[in-house]
């Protein structure tokens, strides 16, 4: 019976390394990758620095994909951080650039404003063509 299934803790063997990430043999003829954002909390620019091929390491199963790959963490005692970053809503009656845009007159507007630039610039492009 398989103990490798999403939440579980494992014990596993690093069987290769790669800058991307540690492939680590979990038994069972399976193995799984350590993505080098899930090697440690701190930054990790040379995955050697933390693991090396034959180090006994414990694990976290992330995600196990339909096609079998299977995605492991060493960040196991850290908790969840739940109070990230939300994203800033707009101002709900603006826009990015500042303008009111809570009705389609605004919309048409701005439509009208666009166009007019448009034809002017192919006005000019126009006039110079003919200048050459």
């Amino acid at each position: 019976m398989s103990n490798i299934a999403v939440g579980n803790i494992l014990e596993g063997t690093v069987v290769g390394v790669q800058s991307f990430g540690a492939f680590v043999n979990l038994g069972e003829n399976k193995q799984g990758l350590v993505h080098i954002s899930q090697i440690a909390s701190s930054y990790v620019e040379d995955i050697n620095q933390f693991v090396k091929v034959g180090d006994k390491v414990t694990v976290k199963v992330l995600e196990i994909k339909n096609d079998g790959k299977i995605s492991l963490t060493m960040r196991i005692n850290e908790e969840k951080k739940d109070d990230r970053r939300a994203f800033k809503k707009r101002d709900e009656n603006r826009s990015q650039g500042g303008r009111q845009n809570s009705s389609k007159e605004d919309f048409e507007a701005m439509m009208k404003r666009w166009l007019k630039t448009s034809e002017d610039k192919m006005g000019d492009l126009g006039r110079r063509e003919k200048r050459r």
